[in-house]
C-alpha cells in the first residue's frame, strides 16, 4: 500500500512541478508581452495622435513665409529711413572747394539768395492786379527789368554786371520754354530766375551776374 501511494504520488508531484513550472514560465512571460503590447499602443498611439495634430493643426512657419517676412520687415526699415530723411534738413557743406584752373578768382562771389527772395515777393507785388495786355506787355517788362537791377545792384560786389531779362506772355493754353546761351564762367557766375502766374498772363524774371577782370 505503501509502495502504491509512493507511486502515485510521484505523478502526482511531477505533474504539479509541471504546472508550477508552467506557471511560472507563464508569469514570467506576462510582464514582458503585456510591457510590448503596451509600448506598441503608446507608439502606435503617439503616431495616430501625431498625426491627427499634424492634420489640424499644420506647421505655422514656412521657408517662404520667413522670406515674405523679412521682405516686409526690410521695406518698413527703408520707409521710416526715407521719412526720417525727409523730416531732417539737408545741409550741403563744401569742403576745399576746387577751381577750376582757367576761371576768374574773385575775392567775394555773388549770394544769390537775398536777389531771388527779392524776386518771389516782387512779381506777385507787382502782377497780381494787372491782367495781360499786348500794349502794356512791353512797357512793363521794360519798368519790372530796371526796378529787379536796382535792387541787386545793392547787393551786387565789385567787378559784377548785371544782365536783367523780364519776359511777360498771355496764358492761352500752351506751353512756353525761356532758354538763353551766353560764354559762362561756372565758378564765378552766377544767376537767378523766377517764373509767376496770375490770371492770364504769366512771368519769367532771370538776373545774370558775371564777373568782369
Amino acid at each position: 500500500m505503501n509502495r502504491r501511494r509512493s507511486e502515485c504520488l510521484v505523478p502526482a508531484n511531477d505533474s504539479e512541478r509541471r504546472r508550477s513550472i508552467l506557471n511560472k514560465a507563464r508569469t514570467t512571460s506576462l510582464p514582458a508581452t503585456s510591457k510590448v503590447t503596451t509600448e506598441l499602443g503608446a507608439e502606435k498611439g503617439r503616431a495616430s495622435l501625431g498625426n491627427i495634430l499634424s492634420v489640424a493643426h499644420p506647421p505655422s512657419f514656412t521657408f517662404g513665409g520667413i522670406l515674405v517676412a523679412r521682405r516686409l520687415t526690410k521695406n518698413l526699415k527703408e520707409r521710416a529711413a526715407l521719412r526720417l530723411a525727409a523730416k531732417t534738413p539737408k545741409v550741403t557743406k563744401i569742403i576745399n572747394e576746387q577751381v577750376p584752373a582757367l576761371s576768374s578768382k574773385p575775392p567775394k562771389r555773388f549770394c544769390t539768395l537775398r536777389a531771388q527772395n527779392f524776386l518771389e515777393e516782387y512779381l506777385p507785388g507787382k502782377l497780381l492786379a494787372l491782367g495781360y495786355s499786348p500794349a502794356l506787355a512791353g512797357q512793363l517788362s521794360k519798368e519790372m527789368s530796371d526796378e529787379i537791377k536796382e535792387f541787386v545792384k545793392g547787393t551786387l560786389p565789385a567787378r559784377y554786371k548785371l544782365v536783367c531779362i523780364v519776359t511777360l506772355g498771355e496764358k492761352n493754353n500752351a506751353n512756353a520754354m525761356l532758354s538763353s546761351r551766353a560764354l559762362w564762367d561756372s565758378y564765378a557766375d552766377t544767376y537767378v530766375s523766377h517764373c509767376y502766374e496770375s490770371g492770364d498772363m504769366f512771368c519769367v524774371a532771370s538776373v545774370f551776374a558775371v564777373y568782369c577782370e
